[in-house]
């Protein structure tokens, strides 16, 4: 008799809870186990969109190319293949390569139409309840899962798929400015702007990107201003892709930051030296980073995040050349100025560009507040999201790891540092799998 497959609650509808849903399903295919029954609980649908495609506009653009975008590790080639069953060409007509940088509705069309073939599937075990989860408590060895209306699921295994809360009330730095929109992703946020407005984006990094140009598109006449502490704009993808450089080799016992930045900074150097791009240096560490990153201590993570985490993410996640192209147009028309200090100047508008709150912070879901209080969840050491192991199995207030509970996306940076975008979130997928369907 084949053993059975425990049965798993996914809370949240993004493109993270699909990838979840993929990897459990190929898991059990994989140790030829019956497909385990997968129920993912979502406030909107279609299931597969959430905040960074369901918003996105027409002209916004992955951060990666196509060819590291699939759903499967099995089937590295499976996103390029589905632009070629669409027909997808680029706006000068081109096909899709590995090296395409698609517009993000594109995407999520492809996630939420993998998930919609599973809803379809009735053999596929996967269903979908819209609601919000309110609680998650143990009763009788599985996990009672409470929604807001009362509706009450059972599972043996759940899975938190949160995505990000929302920035928060946005730090103007000048006194001068007419209102404020705290929450850029927020439906409508940006449709009280006019063309003669006065626009001021607090931050610089990619979401200043998108809505800078989704500014100027819908307003030809609008005046924008972007400042950060460090005028750092997100770094340009290359025009086509070059294979990753060697990481950092790790000998014996586990490196402390100073050592791992001096053997990057050697790299760089070298690179530069011989006249090659940077970008492979740092994409070498990728595959690396969750190790890496668990092998600092507590102190190191905290010295990475104040001294190092900007220069980092700038590198890290680079936008298409095509988009670089827009915004520098901009800069170049005047339409859009980098300033440090903007004390003393007024604006009709001030947008907070500045990114989402830490997971774990309290106030914007009953859930994550509920699991806190009750000690399910604890915050990392760095105060960046929930504290998990490498798998996205969650520690609790008692320094337990949960063999019930787990997270992915967005709620485990402070466990893992790189954990939103889709490479690393379909490695997490995968670990996560393995956990809960061992061999």
């Amino acid at each position: 008799m084949p053993r059975s497959t425990p049965s798993v609650l996914v809370v949240g509808g993004g493109a993270a809870s699909v990838f979840v849903t993929v990897a459990l399903r190929e898991r059990a295919s994989v140790l030829g186990l019956p497909a385990p029954e997968i129920t993912v609980v979502a406030r909107d649908v279609p299931v597969g969109l959430g905040l960074a495609y369901g918003r996105a506009e027409a002209h916004h653009r992955l951060n990666s190319p196509a060819s590291a975008m699939s759903l499967s590790p099995a089937e590295p080639g499976g996103f390029l293949d589905h632009l070629d069953g669409i027909g997808w060409r680029d706006v000068d007509g081109s096909e899709a390569s590995a090296g395409s940088f698609v517009p993000r509705q594109v995407y999520g069309g492809y996630v939420a139409g993998a998930f919609r073939a599973l809803l379809d599937d009735p053999a596929s075990g996967v269903t979908a309840v819209r609601g919000e989860a309110v609680s998650v408590v143990d009763v009788d060895g599985r996990s009672a899962v409470t929604l807001a209306d009362a509706t009450e699921l059972r599972a043996d295994v759940v899975v938190l798929a949160l995505g990000n809360p929302a920035p928060g009330r946005v730090r103007v730095p000048t006194a001068g400015v007419g209102r404020t929109v705290d929450d850029p992703w927020a439906r409508d946020a940006l449709d009280g702007v006019r063309s003669a407005d006065r626009v001021l984006l607090v931050g610089t990094g990619l979401t200043t990107i998108d809505i800078a140009t989704s500014l100027a598109r819908r307003h030809p006449g609008v005046v924008m201003t972007a400042t950060s502490r460090h005028l750092l704009l997100p770094a340009v993808h290359l025009a086509a892709p070059v294979p990753a450089g060697p990481g950092l080799v790790r000998g014996d016992g586990t490196p402390r930051l100073p050592e791992l930045l001096h053997e990057f900074g050697r790299q760089l150097r070298a690179a530069s030296a011989a006249g090659e791009p940077w970008q492979p240096v740092l994409d070498g560490v990728r595959p690396q980073i969750h190790a890496l990153w668990r092998g600092l201590d507590v102190a190191d993570r905290k010295r990475f995040v104040a001294h190092v985490a900007r220069r980092w993410d700038v590198h890290r996640h680079r936008m298409a050349q095509s988009v670089w192209a827009e915004l520098s147009e901009l800069i170049d028309s005047g339409a859009l100025t980098l300033s440090a200090d903007v004390s003393g100047e007024e604006f009709d508008v001030a947008v907070n560009c500045t990114g989402p709150n830490s997971v774990a912070a309290r106030g914007w879901s009953p859930l994550v507040d509920a699991l806190l209080s009750a000690g399910e969840v604890v915050s990392d050491p760095a105060g960046l999201g929930f504290d998990a192991d490498a798998s996205g199995a969650l520690v609790t207030a008692t320094g337990d790891v949960s063999t019930r509970l787990f997270a992915i996306g967005a709620a485990l940076k402070g466990a893992l540092w790189e954990t939103v975008a889709v490479p690393e979130v379909r490695v997490v997928a995968t670990r996560l799998a393995e956990r809960v369907l061992p061999a």
